[in-house]
């Protein structure tokens, strides 16, 4: 039995792009124990050996590694050959250990190594300052010069592209915007409600414990999105939000994140993911947050003095 046929029939109540993370991880980490893949019918290769060697990696590829491989244990069941019940408590409690320390140096807005040297000079901000790179080079021309019916499948990248950086420029999204559809179909759509569009995600990594995820698009995105959607309704038939540039079909969700890496990292000279995009918004939020408590402190400060002077 293949590993991810397994994998399959264990988690039934997972999402398929959970389904995808966990096989990726998990052959990430039999490659770590010099493995091609993850074997079918033999849980030996998840060994305390493999375990300390994760402990000793970045806290994230710890936090990764320790959740692929207490994942990987509970496909192969204790009734697999080779499955030892207390190294898949081990396995489990460093998923406990590494997610605690994890946490906690986000909470104290700490940065990892990776994301140190991915980290942009004006954080979140230079996605947005990207977005209106791409818009003034690229996208503007094409949409001045060019009509929705003679678009070139190259064209229709370039203003593809400058509109994901654009959405990630103020939604901080997981890579669920590759399975958007342009019309309510499916579980992940667009859809105009009134005079504002949406974006409605039925299914997503967290859609058991949080539901579904529907929200107005901010308006720079709204409006990125009526000039870009003609475009996509006039060039494809794929139902597709994304496409890609050689076949014209849907754009993948692997195609549109290595899409966002590579650019960013042409451009901003930094190579960003969509987990590292989020680190950026969050961590943006996180300072807001401490400046208007800094705001309101020194307010409080000031009213007080105030008082104390009338007072008097």
């Amino acid at each position: 039995m293949r590993f991810e046929t397994r994998l399959r029939r264990q988690c039934t109540a997972c999402t398929e792009s959970s389904i995808r993370t966990y096989v990726a991880n998990i052959k990430a980490l039999a490659k770590l124990a010099g493995l091609q893949e993850a074997p079918g019918n033999d849980a030996s290769w998840l060994d305390v050996d493999l375990l300390q060697v994760v402990k000793n990696e970045t806290l994230g590829r710890y936090k990764r590694f320790s959740i692929a491989g207490r994942k990987a244990l509970q496909a192969y069941g204790s009734k697999t050959a080779g499955f030892s019940q207390d190294v898949s408590e081990q396995w489990a409690q460093a998923v406990v250990e590494s997610s605690v320390e994890y946490d906690k140096q986000r909470n104290e807005q700490k940065r990892t190594t990776r994301e140190a040297a991915n980290w942009p000079r004006d954080g979140y901000q230079a996605m947005q300052r990207l977005a209106r790179q791409l818009y003034e080079e690229e996208a503007q021309y094409i949409y001045e010069s060019t009509s929705p019916e003679h678009i070139t499948p190259g064209d229709l990248y370039k203003i593809q592209k400058h509109f994901v950086i654009l959405f990630y420029a103020w939604h901080a999204l997981r890579g669920d915007l590759a399975e958007a559809r342009i019309t309510p179909k499916g579980q992940n759509y667009i859809y105009k409600k009134g005079s504002r569009w949406h974006l409605h995600i039925g299914e997503h990594k967290t859609v058991r414990a949080h539901g579904a995820i529907d929200f107005a698009l901010a308006g720079p995105v709204a409006e990125g999105l009526d000039r870009f959607l003609p475009y996509v309704r006039a060039a494809t038939d794929h139902g597709y939000l994304l496409t890609t540039m050689r076949r014209g079909t849907r754009l993948r969700r692997h195609d549109m994140l290595k899409m966002i890496r590579n650019c960013t990292e042409e451009r901003l000279g930094k190579r960003l993911g969509v987990q590292m995009i989020r680190v950026l918004r969050v961590t943006e939020s996180a300072e807001e947050v401490d400046q208007a408590a800094e705001l309101r402190a020194q307010m409080g400060h000031s009213a007080a003095t105030q008082f104390q002077y009338v007072s008097k």
